[in-house]
């Protein structure tokens, strides 16, 4: 049975070797996450190596999406290692490297005193406490303690209400941007991003590598069609975005940012807590298990994996049982009439026209596969963003593409040499899809690929073909050519 949605998988201490990259990729892993908030560069550069390793030698193309930090804001240290914050009390917040008490909390963000307001929330240890500032001084701000608890070192600090002015990179994200572009990692992920210029700092300073704009602060959210504009992809980071919002509000808002992802033709992710009570146990909560399910129901490419398979007792069962929901959800809202996403199509008409006419065509004729021939794998993006229910297999002669393609939903990427000319590109695909048991002899395909082949912008003809019929040339059963005038697309 094929899944069309694809699973991120976070690389930790659990899985940081061979065999464990190894038994994810077997397990259902199509794109390995690498967590910059934790490691040194040593460590990463040999978890990717060994993705690149393992994926070549499991034949299935797996993407490397570098995660890199962002400008979490933390407190500092207190004595003792955490203090208690009672309810009612009142605080001094100080930009200051000093040791903490119960009533002073040293905050690293050097702009505290002039960013922040009377009446702004502060928000702690990922939303456990709470307070409200009530004063501002020269030297320091006063707040007053809403909801109390235990604070510890280096806990995440949070200001909901506020306009943070510093910068969306700090000095170690440059340098591991840096960094990714010479392990040449496939996806780039933005945290704490605040609006498009952010995403595009991102994506200059990583060389063009595709961005996936983290979703996690209440300004990404406000700014999401800026961000829409210039990422390649949006991912719902519910765990600060829940500090940051209403929780009530998040199943809402999930809702809302993947149909918006969608309809902007952007790659969409869900992440945080999916399957988090397999970190310990075999078997995940029902709950869990309904969480999943809406985020595929909601139109998701893909559910991510954080703590399950980083440092989780069980992280290659947590891929297959995760896999499991996702095909279960599919089997049911892929054969719904209104299961087509509200994707209006890409800027470039003449590929958004000839991805459509592909998965339209398997639709009427009933058609199980669609072999697209792609440079860049954009011809595969857009039939994908169609939600055909056919598999779409995609060719390409270029590792990184394949590699990029693992993300998209619903493509199957495999390597094909390039051919001078087009029936010869088709008819080793073809060849391939039988050998490989994709489809069987007498089987119709649909075909998208480009005349003359092997160029970026080529993509014009969408073709009905039967399995076992090459000798008949690409005219036997032409469906539709655009001539003349080229596309964006390839």
């Amino acid at each position: 049975m094929f899944r069309h949605t694809k699973i991120v998988a976070t690389i930790g201490p659990a899985t940081a070797s061979q065999e464990g990259i190894r038994g994810l990729i077997r397990a259902g892993m199509n794109v390995a996450r690498m967590n910059f908030s934790h490691g040194d560069h040593e460590t990463h550069r040999k978890v990717c190596s060994w993705v690149r390793e393992e994926s070549e030698k499991e034949g299935t193309p797996v993407g490397v999406l570098q995660d890199i930090q962002g400008p979490k804001l933390r407190v500092g240290e207190f004595l003792g290692g955490a203090v208690h914050l009672e309810r009612g009390s009142r605080v001094r917040l100080v930009p200051d490297n000093v040791v903490g008490t119960d009533e002073l909390i040293p905050v690293v963000y050097e702009p505290l005193l002039t960013d922040i307001e009377v009446g702004d929330r502060v928000v702690l240890s990922d939303g456990l406490l709470r307070l409200t500032v009530t004063d501002t001084n020269q030297d320091h701000l006063e707040a007053d303690v809403i909801l109390g608890g235990e604070l510890g070192d280096h806990k995440g600090v949070a200001f909901p209400d506020s306009d943070l002015t510093a910068s969306s990179l700090t000095e170690q994200d440059l340098a591991d941007l840096e960094f990714g572009k010479e392990l040449e990692v496939d996806y780039v992920g933005a945290s704490f991003v605040r609006s498009g210029k952010d995403v595009e700092q991102v994506r200059d300073l990583a060389g063009g590598v595709p961005v996936i704009a983290k979703i996690e602060l209440a300004a990404a959210y406000e700014n999401l069609d800026d961000i829409l504009e210039v990422a390649a992809g949006v991912m719902v980071a519910r765990g600060d975005l829940g500090v940051q919002l209403p929780l009530e509000r998040i199943p809402l808002i999930q809702n809302d940012i993947l149909s918006r992802g969608n309809a902007a033709g952007r790659l969409t992710i869900t992440a945080t807590e999916m399957l988090e009570s397999m970190t310990s146990s075999p078997r995940p909560t029902r709950a869990e298990v309904t969480d999943v399910a809406t985020a595929v129901m909601g139109g998701t490419d893909a559910v991510m994996l954080s703590a399950e398979t980083a440092v989780g007792q069980f992280p290659n069962r947590t891929v297959e049982v995760m896999g499991r929901i996702c095909q279960a959800v599919e089997d049911d809202v892929l054969h719904k009439p209104d299961r087509r996403l509200p994707f209006f199509g890409a800027r470039d008409k003449k590929a958004s026209a000839v991805a459509q006419a592909a998965a339209e065509t398997t639709a009427r004729l009933d058609i199980d596969t669609i072999v697209a021939f792609t440079e860049s794998g954009n011809t595969a993006f857009l039939i994908s963003k169609y939600r055909p229910l056919a598999k779409v297999v995609a060719f390409s002669p270029i590792h990184a593409t394949l590699n990029r393609m693992a993300l998209y939903w619903g493509v199957q990427p495999f390597y094909l040499d390039r051919f001078d000319f087009t029936d010869h590109m088709i008819a080793a695909g073809e060849e391939f899809v039988e050998t490989e048991g994709l489809a069987e002899r007498g089987d119709a395909i649909v075909i998208v690929a480009g005349v003359p082949p092997n160029q970026q912008a080529s993509t014009n003809l969408v073709m009905v073909q039967y399995i076992g019929e090459r000798d008949q040339g690409i005219d036997a059963h032409l469906m539709g050519a655009l001539p003349g005038e080229q596309n964006d697309d390839a």
